[in-house]
């Protein structure tokens, strides 16, 4: 999955709660944050693993993130 994060979203520990409230464990395959006008920008290629992934994607998209699927 490819995850999206804009403005002060992009420094929260959003991937952290979300696996201790769903379960799910995380593994980063890349990233990268940057400005846009000032803005934080960051993304993130992440594999889930474990735990409820439908609870966590509702949640990442509940906290403002753009949730992506990404295939190989």
């Amino acid at each position: 999955m490819r995850l999206t994060f804009t403005g002060e979203a992009t420094y929260d520990p959003v991937l952290g709660a979300v696996a201790r409230e769903t379960g799910v464990d995380f593994s980063i395959l890349t990233g990268r944050i940057d400005r846009i006008k000032d803005v934080p920008y960051g993304q993130l290629t992440v594999a889930f693993t474990g735990g409820d992934v439908a609870a966590a994607l509702a949640q990442l998209a509940a906290r403002g993130l753009t949730v992506e699927e990404v295939r190989a």
